[in-house]
């Protein structure tokens, strides 16, 4: 089945809890944004936070020190994304999500390659291949960057392929359509006025485009 991750945005423990209150009726799994402010513009969750028990919760950490962030998630989170453009030692970060307990993905923006995750591809667990920059919330879609999912599917078929940005049904159904195995979701349900509606028609959509054969 293919995974729909409402993306969360906060300032404050706050807000957090609102929107975490938002999906708690209808997401299982729950992406949080993580933003420094100084590999994205915007800050988010760059505070001492706590979480409540229930979702499965994947940390989507966009930032140059993603140790201390990694830190926040150790024990609650069971996934931390590492940009590659992010970190110059990108195998050491991948070894710290492991030696947290964190699953271990990788993220690359639309100007990265595919290839650039090869080097890794046997310590990690999957891909979150973004199809806007990386900390603008709402940007429009890039449909060229969907041809690295069927890139990256080729370079490790095991791998688990996320795609994040500008989602919407249509978006969504595209990205499954080349191989994504999830999706992350943040304006679309958040900025509707019936999130629990726009959750189910992107999940609705994105089982409908599943390939025949696939998990």
């Amino acid at each position: 089945m293919v995974k729909v991750l409402p993306a969360i945005i906060a300032g404050d423990q706050a807000e957090l809890d609102g929107r975490l209150a938002v999906v708690a009726g209808f997401a299982d799994n729950v992406m949080l944004d993580v933003m420094d402010g100084v590999f994205v513009p915007g800050k988010s969750l760059d505070f001492e936070y706590t979480l409540p028990k229930g979702p499965r919760y994947q940390g989507h950490v966009m930032a140059v020190d993603p140790s201390r962030h990694m830190d926040r998630l150790a024990g609650v989170a069971d996934s931390a994304v590492i940009h590659v453009e992010a970190v110059e030692d990108v195998a050491g970060a991948v070894a710290g999500a492991r030696d947290r307990g964190l699953g271990a993905y990788l993220g690359v923006n639309p100007g990265t390659p595919a290839e650039a995750v090869a080097p890794y591809i046997s310590r990690i667990d999957g891909v979150l291949v973004m199809t806007v920059e990386p900390g603008r919330y709402g940007a429009p879609f890039l449909t060229r960057c969907l041809a690295k999912v069927e890139a990256l599917k080729a370079l490790g078929p095991e791998l688990v392929l996320e795609v994040d940005g500008g989602m919407n049904p249509e978006t969504a159904a595209l990205a499954v359509e080349m191989g994504a195995d999830a999706v992350a979701v943040g304006s679309y349900i958040f900025s509707s006025g019936d999130p629990s509606k726009a959750y189910t028609g992107i999940l609705d959509a994105v089982q409908e485009a599943r390939p025949p054969g696939r998990g």
